[in-house]
C-alpha cells in the first residue's frame, strides 16, 4: 500500500478540527448543563474517524460504484425501521419527532445520517451512467426525474418523523450533483428559483397577510416548527420562541474581538456542546476564532472542490460535489441560526459540534473524497510506467 493514498492536508485539517472541537466542548461543559463527559467521548468518537478516514483512502473506488443499490436499499430501511421497531429501540424528542435509534453500549444512532451518504453514491452513479438524448432538453428533464424518484422515499420517511432539516440538505445535495452534471444551468437554476421564491413569498406573507399563512400553512406545520418561524422573524414579540436564538446572540455580541477568554463565566446557550458550539466559540475568544472556524472550513471545501476538478470521471466529480454541498449548507445553516439569520433547525456545526453518528457521517464524507483522489493518483502512477 503506497502513503501517497493518505492525503495530509486533509488529516491536518481533521486534527486541527479535533482540538478545536474537543476545547470547545469542554469549554461548554462548563455550564453544567449534563452529567456526561462530553470531551472524552467526542475525543473517542474522533479517533473512530481517522480510522475510517484512513480506512476508506484504500479502498477502490469501483466497489462503492458496484455497491450504490446496496446502500440505497440499506439507508431506506433503516429509515423504515423507525417506523416499526419497538419504542424501546427508538428514541424521540418532546416535539414528538423518532429520528434517533437507542441501542446498547452505542447510545443513541441518526440512520439519516448514513442515508444521506449512501444518496450521495447513488445519485453520482445515476448521473454518470446517463446516456445522452437527441433532444438535450428533454434528456436533462429525465435525469432531473430520476433524481426526484430516488430522493422521494428518503424524503416521504424523512417527513414521517419529521425532520425536515434533513430534507433540505438532501436537496442541497441534489442541487450540488446536478450543477456538475450535464444538466443545462437553465434547469439547476430554474429548480434554484422555486425553493427562493417560496422563501422570500413566506417572508412576504408573514408581515403583510398572516391571516393567509395560518389558514394555508401554519395549519400543515407542527406547533414547534411555527414557533420557531415566530422567533426567527418576529423574536422581539415572541421571546420564548427566539429564547435560544437570543441567548446565541447575547454570547456572540458579548465576545466582541477577542473574546471574553476561556477562564470567565459563560453565557448560559441550550445544547451549548451541539447546536449552539459555535456561540461558545465567538463568546470565548471572538470574532477572530469565529473567522479562523470559517476559513479552516473554507480551506476544507476547497480541498474537496479542488479533487473534483482534478477527477477523470463524472462519477467522482459527482461524488466531491454532493459531499462539498451537503458540507456548506450545513456550515451556513448552522452559523446562520447562532446569529440569527436563519431559523433553529437543528444542525450541528460539522467536525465541531458533539456527535457521534455527526462524526461518523463526516468521516464517511471526507473518507468518499480521499478515495476519489487516491484512486486517481493510482491511475497517473500507472499510466506513467506504462509510458
Amino acid at each position: 500500500m503506497s502513503k501517497t493514498k493518505i492525503d495530509y492536508n486533509i488529516l491536518f485539517l481533521l486534527f486541527l478540527f479535533m482540538v478545536i472541537s474537543c476545547f470547545y466542548i469542554y469549554e461548554a461543559q462548563g455550564l453544567e448543563q449534563y452529567s456526561t463527559n462530553f470531551f472524552i467521548r467526542q475525543f473517542v468518537f474522533y479517533i473512530g474517524l481517522f480510522i475510517l478516514v484512513i480506512a476508506m483512502s484504500f479502498i477502490d473506488i469501483d466497489y462503492i460504484k458496484q455497491a450504490h443499490w446496496f446502500l440505497y436499499v440499506f439507508g431506506i430501511i433503516i429509515l423504515v425501521g423507525l417506523l416499526v421497531v419497538p419504542a424501546s429501540f427508538v428514541w424521540g424528542e418532546d416535539n414528538g419527532a423518532i429520528r434517533w435509534y437507542r441501542l446498547p453500549v452505542i447510545g443513541s444512532f441518526q440512520p439519516a445520517e448514513l442515508t444521506k451518504i449512501f444518496l450521495i453514491i447513488t445519485l453520482s452513479y445515476v448521473v454518470s451512467k446517463h446516456k445522452e438524448w437527441s433532444s438535450k432538453w428533454k434528456g436533462d428533464f429525465w435525469l432531473i426525474i430520476k433524481l426526484a424518484v430516488l430522493c422521494s422515499p428518503v424524503a416521504l420517511l424523512l417527513i414521517e418523523q419529521p425532520d425536515m432539516g434533513t430534507i433540505m440538505q438532501i436537496a442541497a445535495i441534489v442541487l450540488s450533483v446536478l450543477l456538475v452534471s450535464k444538466v443545462s444551468l437553465k434547469w439547476t437554476l430554474s429548480i434554484i428559483i422555486v425553493p427562493v421564491s417560496a422563501i422570500l413569498g413566506f417572508v412576504y406573507l408573514y408581515f403583510a397577510r398572516m391571516d393567509l399563512l395560518e389558514k394555508y400553512v401554519f395549519v400543515h406545520l407542527q406547533d414547534y416548527q411555527v414557533r420557531r418561524f415566530h422567533g426567527l422573524l418576529n423574536p422581539t414579540e415572541y421571546i420564548t420562541e427566539a429564547y435560544q436564538v437570543n441567548l446565541a446572540l447575547r454570547a456572540v455580541g458579548s465576545g466582541r474581538l477577542s473574546g471574553t477568554g476561556a477562564e470567565n463565566n459563560l453565557y448560559y446557550i441550550p445544547e451549548a456542546h451541539t447546536d449552539f458550539i459555535f456561540a461558545i466559540i465567538a463568546h470565548t475568544h471572538g470574532f477572530i476564532a469565529a473567522c479562523l472556524i470559517i476559513s479552516l472550513y473554507f480551506i476544507l471545501l476547497y480541498q474537496i472542490v479542488m479533487i473534483g476538478f482534478q477527477s477523470t470521471n463524472q462519477f467522482d466529480v459527482s461524488i466531491c460535489a454532493g459531499v462539498a454541498g451537503l458540507f456548506a449548507f450545513q456550515i451556513f445553516q448552522n452559523i446562520g441560526m447562532n446569529v440569527g439569520l436563519l431559523p433553529v433547525t437543528g444542525f450541528s456545526l460539522p467536525m465541531i459540534s458533539y456527535g457521534g453518528t455527526s462524526l461518523i457521517t463526516a468521516g464517511l464524507s471526507i473518507g468518499l473524497v480521499l478515495c476519489v483522489k487516491a484512486n486517481r493518483k493510482e491511475y497517473m502512477f500507472e499510466k506513467t510506467e506504462d509510458m
